[in-house]
């Protein structure tokens, strides 16, 4: 079957615009109908989506993502929320796009990692959203859905020399996203002979937390970019619990005090207050700022404080997501 040729050079399509003016269903984002974006829709009876008119070609496709994570994304007066289900739905439109027009493989690699990287954004600064206001399973599903997709393109064009550094960074965000994933471990091995720090550093982090061992997550935590500690951040929660569990044990000696400062970096917590927090909710004894680390007051019943690690970004958010990582 020949590819469809997409000949819309809008953001959305004329007849996308019409009808949903006509019903009055603009995004509050969406003030006039050259900022509209072109919505997801699935395939139904009557509805055909691979119409020429409709899709938008590759070139649009980036100004698209360019626009929705250079502009939208940088919207200050709305719930954060809001924008995220905007540049979400959004994305996902163009994805469908490029996969109905069957767009090249490096126009795949164009355009998902900037979207992976939003993804990865998203689950940092959504940690704390109601699961009725935000589903991170689903975000996590749309990160990995892209992150497999552009690693099975860089394994097929391995002689591509120019990618390889845009796939080390989508292949450590992988692996930092699932750390102690054996599984994914494996998926990373392709790569680990290419000489990229970044992978190295990544698949050896995951292999100490899966062997439970927690001490260098603080200082690789903090060599890290920005984008690879957001998706380390939602995962820090049970991390934490597991740290702990283990110093209780290590530590475990009746009156041996251990400095509520010290746990604060090695919980990677933003201050000592969240500290004396998470150690009474274990049942862990605290007197002066000093904590009793003992394995038998531990209780591991507990489900884990979700208290999200502060990131500090050093560039502009939009710059880190459209471009890539140094």
């Amino acid at each position: 079957m020949v590819p469809v040729k997409a000949t819309c050079m809008q953001m959305c399509p004329k007849d996308e615009i019409t009808m949903r003016k006509s019903r009055k269903l603009l995004h509050q984002l969406e003030r006039d109908p050259y900022q509209m974006v072109k919505c997801f829709s699935r395939s139904a009876a009557g509805c055909s989506l691979n119409k020429p008119h409709l899709l938008r070609p590759p070139s649009v496709l980036m100004n698209t993502i360019s626009y929705l994570l250079n502009d939208v994304l940088k919207i200050v007066n709305v719930p954060f929320n809001i924008i995220y289900d905007f540049i979400d739905d959004r994305l996902s439109a163009i994805k469908q796009d490029a996969t109905i027009q069957e767009v090249s493989k490096q126009n795949w690699m164009n355009i998902l990692p900037p979207i992976i990287r939003f993804y990865a954004y998203a689950a940092y600064m959504c940690y704390e959203y109601n699961i009725n206001i935000y589903d991170p399973y689903l975000n996590m599903k749309h990160f990995h859905e892209c992150v497999l997709k552009f690693i099975k393109i860089c394994l097929e064009d391995s002689n591509e020399t120019t990618t390889d550094e845009l796939c080390s960074e989508m292949v450590s965000l992988l692996i930092v996203a699932n750390l102690g994933d054996y599984n994914v471990l494996q998926q990373g091995l392709p790569f680990i002979s290419k000489k990229n720090n970044l992978v190295k550093k990544t698949m050896l982090l995951s292999v100490n937390i899966m062997n439970g061992n927690f001490g260098d997550l603080l200082k690789v935590y903090n060599e890290l970019p920005a984008i690879h500690q957001c998706v380390i951040s939602v995962q820090l929660p049970i991390l934490r619990k597991y740290i702990l569990q283990s110093m209780c044990f290590g530590f475990n000696c009746k009156n041996n005090f251990f400095p509520i400062s010290i746990l604060t970096n090695c919980l990677l917590l933003n201050n000592d207050k969240e500290t004396t927090e998470v150690c009474k909710h274990y049942g862990i004894l605290m007197i002066d700022y000093k904590a009793e680390l003992s394995k038998s007051l531990f209780n591991i019943e507990v489900d884990e404080p979700r208290i999200r690690k502060k990131i500090q970004f050093n560039v502009n958010v939009s710059t880190m997501i459209l471009h890539k990582q140094k």
